[in-house]
């Protein structure tokens, strides 16, 4: 009788379609290709050119330095994370599903919070100013990233600044936090090392990242500071490398060892990703965290975005072969302590702090490089989305004939 309950549950999650599905497919394409210089999600290799990580005592993260320069090529994230974009291609084109349980059970969460309301239950957006950096990290993590996984388990570092508490931050008496509070260190004393912010059933690092909106000269100024305080910043690219290395000793069984951390900030997220195998690290552009500027509601973009880093264990295919050649040098910087990286970090008992540096205004990467694999995948959504858009708005123009030739 559970088992005929449970069977209905999935069937209605999987039928059920109150999200905008043409706007969704839209969110799902700028994975796959460039659609346009805002909204595509692209990842940046970078070429670190001078770093903290080999020095004679050891590094905390809160003091990591890291300079990088970037490539002139860049990947779609829907590349790297080709194993999850055929799945929704497939849910999209013909509503077939994965055989494989923890797939099915993924894409039934992701649909399934889809068809929520999708919000962060705060009275209003300026209701964010109110709180620190980390309790919004634990906000995102509670109502977003929890909500995604196979699991919603999630611990916060128990030396976090701010308030200690059962309930969520959002204030509801309804809403209980699914993490708690523990160790999060990792590394070794003799390399970098420090606390994660929140560690995503052991599997997954995120970060809070200041974005420091009070900075002058305007809106267009701020816009920058934003995304300079996001992107390339040390401790997050220090957090990523150490807990690639970490996650390659702890399951050498895998794949690939491309591993990704989480950024977040009050109004955008990144995705850095550093492969310790193939020594390739990898920034995304910036994901909008919610719809609209005085919205609650997450965007589609960070909604399927951090699906697939949530999921990355099943979701990431790893570097292509032509994507390997755009080495980080993190090797070459920590000749001297590469021994320790690969073999001696530990998860628990060690220690950190967090601070931020200034960044230099970024550009994206000049070219983009696209796999047969997602060309053919953006082909298929964008006539799901010709499709789609044709039964929504039948006296429109066919806004699913974009070629996806670029």
């Amino acid at each position: 009788m559970a088992s005929d309950t449970k069977k209905r549950r999935t069937e209605t999650i999987l039928n059920e379609r109150k999200y905008e599905e043409g706007k969704w497919l839209h969110t799902i394409l700028t994975l796959c290709y460039d659609m346009d210089t805002k909204s595509s999600i692209i990842l940046t290799p970078l070429r670190i050119d001078v770093c903290n990580a080999n020095t004679s005592k050891g590094t905390s993260f809160s003091k990591a330095f890291c300079d990088t320069t970037q490539y002139d090529e860049g990947y779609m994230f829907g590349d790297i994370f080709g194993y999850g974009i055929t799945v929704l291609t497939n849910y999209e084109e013909d509503e077939s599903t994965p055989t494989d349980k923890p797939l099915l059970l993924v894409l039934q969460k992701l649909l399934d919070f889809l068809n929520t309301s999708r919000n962060i239950n705060l009275p209003n957006k300026q209701s964010l100013q109110s709180i620190s950096e980390t309790e919004l990290t634990v906000l995102v993590a509670n109502h977003l990233l929890g909500k995604l996984g196979t699991s919603s388990c999630y611990l916060i570092d128990k030396n976090c600044c701010g308030k200690k508490r059962d309930n969520c931050f959002c204030g509801e008496t309804s809403c209980k936090m699914t993490g708690e509070y523990g160790d999060t260190s990792i590394g070794n004393v003799e390399v970098w090392q420090g606390n994660l912010d929140i560690l995503i059933n052991n599997d997954l690092a995120v970060k809070p990242l200041d974005e420091n909106p009070d900075s002058p000269g305007g809106k267009s100024a701020t816009e920058f500071k934003l995304r300079n305080d996001l992107q390339r910043n040390p401790q997050i690219i220090a957090q990523t490398i150490v807990f690639s290395f970490l996650q390659k000793k702890r399951h050498p069984e895998r794949s690939n060892f491309l591993t990704p951390c989480i950024g977040i900030g009050s109004t955008e997220l990144i995705v850095m990703l550093y492969d310790s195998e193939h020594d390739v690290l990898l920034e995304s552009s910036t994901v909008p965290l919610f719809e609209q500027d005085l919205s609650l509601k997450f965007s589609f973009q960070a909604i399927l975005v951090c699906w697939l880093t949530v999921n990355y264990k099943f979701f990431c295919c790893g570097l292509d072969e032509r994507y390997r050649k755009h080495k980080s040098n993190f090797f070459v910087h920590a000749k001297e302590k590469i021994q320790i990286y690969e073999d001696k970090l530990t998860l628990g008992n060690v220690c950190n702090t967090t601070q931020l540096n200034d960044r230099n205004i970024l550009l994206p990467p000049s070219k983009l490089l696209r796999s047969k694999k997602v060309h053919d995948n953006t082909a298929t959504l964008l006539n799901c989305l010709k499709k789609v858009s044709q039964s929504e708005y039948p006296d429109s123009n066919d806004i699913g004939s974009t070629s996806s030739s670029k």
